[in-house]
């Protein structure tokens, strides 16, 4: 039996469920934005990466399996990204993001909720996008 750290709590149990949260909530506000992003990812079993780095050392790296949109699954410890996108072909991007960045991201739900793109231009600053070989 694996045990979880505290930033493996953060990500696979808290960021996780904030994030489907946020999903449900702009499929309420904006059903066709989701609907076209479901129908170009479904059935293509693509991977997001995420790490989380705390003080500057890797604090976690995670792998999300996606439906669609939807995460099915995390994996702790790897970062094995994969986006089938139907022009550029296969992109491995991850997001590099501080632990207590994430954190915050997460106790600002109300205003993600309210008004998704202007909370992500706040934190974009504190966010890197890589992608792997």
């Amino acid at each position: 039996m694996t045990v979880m750290t505290d930033t493996d709590k953060l990500v696979i149990e808290e960021f996780v469920a904030f994030r489907e949260r946020l999903i449900d909530g702009l499929r309420n506000k904006h059903p066709y934005v989701l609907s076209i992003a479901d129908n170009i990812l479904a059935g293509k079993q693509n991977k997001m990466s995420m790490q989380i780095v705390d003080g500057g050392q890797i604090a976690g790296q995670y792998t999300f399996h996606l439906d669609g949109v939807r995460i099915t699954n995390a994996d702790s410890g790897k970062l094995e990204s994969e986006i089938h996108h139907p022009f550029l072909g296969i992109v491995k991007p991850y997001v590099i993001v501080e632990r207590n960045t994430l954190k915050n991201i997460i106790s600002d739900e109300a205003a993600f909720s309210a008004d998704l793109f202007a909370a992500i231009a706040k934190y974009l600053p504190e966010i890197t996008v890589k992608f792997m070989r």
